[in-house]
């Protein structure tokens, strides 16, 4: 199965919003197959009872790390196999809980002037079903170039 690239470094401008992505309702399968992939057995992801009690919260919350990967996955489906996420900073603000939903945007707010660096900054937010902000962030992203370039983004100091 070969992948298409649907969006090169011409294409974009700031300003222009990256194609939002939704995710969940956050399950316990969801939380356990993660904390088995990340071998966080910490009980706030995974036992009810234990949360309730212990930590005063109605229920378990994903792990940060799994919030930050449902949103690298709208970054790269976005860039494309040619594309490349030279950085990422996040501030997580708030807890993703069994049956929330993960909703991500996104903006670019600064391009590269140069075409043989051909990066772009984006602004990034997450929020749950409530509106309510889960996280913020920023990245810089690398994108091929349409005209006769077939070759991905070098792994160049970031701005």
């Amino acid at each position: 199965m070969a992948f298409e690239q649907k969006i090169y470094f011409e294409d974009v401008r700031p300003a222009d919003s990256i194609p939002s992505r939704q995710y969940g309702p956050l399950t316990i399968v969801d939380t356990v197959r993660w904390a088995g992939l990340q071998e966080n057995w910490q009980h706030l992801h995974f036992d009810r009872d234990h949360v309730r009690e212990h930590n005063g919260l109605r229920t378990f919350i994903a792990s940060g790390a799994y919030r930050q990967a449902l949103l690298m996955r709208m970054l790269t489906d976005w860039i494309g196999p040619r594309g490349f996420l030279r950085k990422l900073s996040l501030r997580h603000s708030y807890s993703t809980f069994e049956g929330d939903l993960m909703r991500y945007t996104g903006r670019v707010v600064e391009k590269s002037s140069n075409p043989d660096d051909p990066w772009i900054i984006c602004e990034l937010e997450g929020e749950n079903q409530e509106g309510r902000q889960i996280l913020t962030g920023r990245c810089t992203l690398a994108l091929p170039l349409r005209a006769g370039s077939s070759q991905k983004p070098e792994r160049r100091s970031t701005p």
